[in-house]
């Protein structure tokens, strides 16, 4: 091991050469003492990029577990700015965070405002926060939306790719008793498109089980 250039790695000026370098951390630290270069990690928790902040407190539990950083070394607070101005991504590891015991659900709660903006926002946001939704339903963070906003996807213009998944989450979340009201006719225009099948398949999902809901459970019978 080539110990100099990855002391040099750890301490680089370069954000994300930085963030390789402690990527390695479990295979670096019975040979390079990175207790005594924390300080460079650290700097990344609160970087003015967030996706390098963002790398960096997804790092951060295997360094705890490593005994490197200690949970009194970081200030969960830094994390604020990226879930406030950061992509919905910010939200899906402040979840792992969490479960991790590395963040507080108080940080969460005082700020799921944030959050409840996506269940709103652009196409594939929308689809990825009402996917993390049933989540936070869990955590008790959040109450159950008033208004699908998933559903209105199936009636605007979008890409094929992007209904089918829409078409699966929603069958997800009304199983799950979060959305009540389902637009079977929505749903059906998105099955009859005639690659329905193969993107299913593509996607690993069952469509046997969404052409059910839309023609009963004896549909298989009528093939």
């Amino acid at each position: 091991m080539d110990k100099k250039f990855y002391e040099q790695l750890l301490t680089s000026n370069n954000k994300y050469d930085r963030l390789d370098g402690w990527r390695k951390a479990d295979l670096l630290y019975k040979s390079i003492d990175l207790k005594s270069y924390k300080e460079y990690f650290l700097e990344l928790l609160e970087d003015e990029d967030i996706d390098v902040a963002l790398h960096a407190w997804q790092m951060l539990p295997q360094l705890i577990k490593l005994n490197i950083i200690d949970k009194n070394e970081y200030d969960e607070k830094k994390l604020v700015r990226a879930l406030r101005e950061g992509d919905i991504n910010a939200w899906w590891i402040a979840y792992d965070l969490w479960k991790e015991g590395i963040i507080s659900l108080d940080l969460l709660k005082s700020n799921i405002e944030y959050f409840e903006k996506s269940l709103r926002s652009d196409p594939l946001t929308r689809i990825s926060a009402w996917s993390l939704l049933p989540y936070l339903l869990d955590m008790g963070l959040i109450e159950k939306p008033d208004k699908d906003y998933l559903t209105e996807l199936l009636e605007q213009p979008l890409n094929i790719h992007i209904k089918v998944n829409v078409v699966y989450l929603i069958l997800e979340l009304k199983e799950k008793g979060i959305i009540n009201n389902v637009n079977v006719d929505a749903i059906k225009k998105v099955i009859e498109d005639p690659n329905f099948i193969k993107l299913s398949e593509a996607y690993e999902k069952d469509w046997r089980k969404a052409l059910q809901y839309i023609h009963g459970e004896d549909f298989p019978r009528k093939l």
